[in-house]
């Protein structure tokens, strides 16, 4: 008795932590509804079973261990792009990711294309980080844009010069980036190394001009998954609480 109840307090257990997990998965998803450039993270939940020796040690029988979040998987689809009045905002149009360097050199990726220009003029994240690779707009120009090849034009004395080009890096798997917070990410084993190409080249994202891209999360789908995911807590509390009634319920019979 004490073994199966203990094995049933196992499993339940084990549904409780997984389910905690999954709501704290989604409360962070609905928290970055607004997040330029955000993806969406989708919990990924198995059943949990071990190999015992059957009753009278003929042979194995696999013996339910509970559920656990198995792995969290980011979901990559383009959130919406919508238009601007900035001149230094850029949406990705398709696959790929904006290359920034961060404080200790390291390259990160985002999507978020919320840029603007520093003290000397150059081209940087909202938080300050330098876009990849460097592009410097003349102190004099009168006029930006950036075109879907991501070529930087610039008008500087009524002529009009192209002074850099946004490039895009893509991932072989790009589920496989660590977000590292802030909307960017690092390359890992896992994504695969960065392959690098302008703008608008044959399989990368275009630039949007004067745009950003959207938060890729749905809030009703998200809200749909949040009460399912609390009605299973509920269940398993429930359960939780059947199982300790019945541990008392043992004790007192061998009292």
């Amino acid at each position: 008795m004490d073994a199966t109840l203990s094995s049933l307090l196992r499993i339940v257990a084990s549904g409780i932590h997984a389910r905690e997990q999954e709501i704290n998965l989604i409360s962070h998803n609905i928290a970055n509804l607004q997040t330029t450039g955000y993806k969406r993270f989708q919990a990924i939940t198995e059943s949990v079973a071990l190999p015992l020796p059957k009753e009278g040690g003929e042979g194995w029988e696999w013996q339910p261990e509970g559920t656990r979040l198995a792995a969290t998987r980011r979901v990559v689809l383009q959130g919406a792009i919508e238009p601007t009045e900035r001149a230094w905002d850029l949406a990705l149009d398709g696959p790929g990711y904006f290359q920034v360097q961060l404080s200790d050199g390291t390259i990160a990726y985002t999507r978020d294309g919320a840029f603007r220009l520093d003290a000397e003029g150059r081209l940087v994240t909202a938080d300050g980080k330098l876009v990849l690779p460097p592009i410097t707009i003349p102190a004099d120009a009168r006029e930006v844009y950036v075109d879907r090849d991501g070529a930087v034009l610039v008008q500087v004395d009524g002529q009009v010069q192209q002074v850099g080009a946004i490039q895009i890096a893509r991932f072989s798997n790009p589920a496989g980036l660590q977000a590292i917070g802030g909307s960017y990410y690092i390359a890992t084993a896992a994504s695969g190394p960065a392959q690098v190409a302008q703008a608008g080249s044959p399989g990368y994202a275009e630039i949007v001009s004067r745009a950003l891209e959207t938060s890729n999360v749905d809030l009703s789908t998200e809200m749909v998954s949040l009460l399912i995911t609390q009605r299973a807590y509920g269940v398993s509390l429930r359960a939780l609480q059947m199982v300790n009634r019945m541990y008392e319920l043992a004790v007192e019979i061998q009292a």
